[in-house]
């Protein structure tokens, strides 16, 4: 398949123009002076985020039975997924060998930017660099998102339940998507990484990128997910598990320290729900986790509510 760009705009990539061969030249050369001194460390920027990168980007050689993948990223007025809206949509299609759980090209690329009908707020601004005037008129394009999202696998962002809800909010039909989350969704502690949040991570690797704008967000996850197959073939498990939302209604009072110590969050109501304290669990402890609330207060178990989550539901706002 080949490559494409897709948007009204691509002009947060650096002008830097992609040459391979450069690269690994001043690579070696910058070891050579460094050698073993534990003072100093390479970092580099994320070439796919350069400009000039030719699609579709090899990553590895393809097995044959390659599937697709979408990273998504939104830049948006605010956190508030009811009051707020997007301003940007970042997609980056990618392929990968579910046999070999790896990814094996970058094939397509999409940004656009929405005019939200309303001033940018300026905290926001300083975060993304987006203004006023870069959206003003603009709309995303829906027949593209749609063309770039058919035949996808999995949808991945790195904070799947802020991502989704803002999406879906926007493109009320494309509702049947499969989701996972590369923040909450990888057993980062497990595979040694003491942080999760994004930029963190690729520093660990040796890369850095100009975070915060939508694309460019996306192209560094795919680059974190080549270089830590490990990392990618975790989440694309954890995706296929079914995990289960316990609503533990009618907890007394006194109970609320020891719900929090184990993980549990306050529902305040404004779910939709009556006040309540909640977690995920995953299917298979399910059991431990009735066992649990019954020891905690009489009938916690039968009190409780239960919402079985999967890729196909799993972050949707409720």
């Amino acid at each position: 398949m080949a490559g494409y760009m897709l948007g009204q705009q691509l002009d947060f990539f650096e002008d830097t123009t992609v040459n391979e061969d450069k690269t690994d030249e001043i690579r070696v050369r910058l070891k050579e002076v460094i050698g073993d001194n534990p003072d100093f460390k390479i970092i580099e920027r994320v070439p796919i985020t350069k400009k000039g990168i030719t699609l579709p980007y090899k990553l590895a050689e393809k097995v044959g039975d390659e599937e697709t993948v979408v990273f998504l990223d939104t830049e948006t007025t605010g956190l508030n997924q009811t009051n707020e809206t997007i301003i940007e949509l970042g997609l980056v299609k990618a392929s990968f060998s579910p046999s070999k759980g790896r990814l094996t090209s970058i094939d397509a690329i999409f940004s656009e930017y929405e005019d939200p009908q309303k001033p940018i707020p300026p905290e926001v601004v300083k975060l993304t660099g987006i203004t006023d005037q870069d959206v003003k008129g603009q709309k995303i394009n829906r027949s593209k998102v749609k063309d770039l999202l058919d035949g996808t696998t999995l949808v991945i962002a790195h904070n799947a339940g802020f991502d989704r809800p803002f999406f879906e909010k926007r493109f009320t039909t494309f509702n049947d998507l499969r989701w996972a989350c590369s923040l909450k969704g990888i057993d980062w502690m497990d595979l040694g990484f003491p942080s999760h949040r994004q930029e963190e991570l690729l520093h660990a690797i040796g890369y850095f990128y100009d975070a915060h704008r939508a694309s460019t967000d996306c192209l560094a996850l795919a680059w974190f997910m080549h270089k830590r197959p490990d990392a990618f073939r975790n989440l694309l498990e954890n995706a296929e598990k079914k995990s289960v939302i316990v609503h533990a209604f009618g907890a007394p009072f006194d109970a609320k320290d020891t719900l929090k110590a184990n993980g549990y969050r306050w529902d305040d109501g404004t779910s939709g729900n009556s006040k309540h304290w909640w977690r995920e669990v995953p299917e298979s402890d399910l059991d431990n986790e009735k066992a649990f609330l019954d020891d905690l207060y009489s009938s916690g178990s039968d009190l409780a509510s239960y919402s079985v989550k999967t890729a196909e539901n799993r972050f949707r706002q409720e």
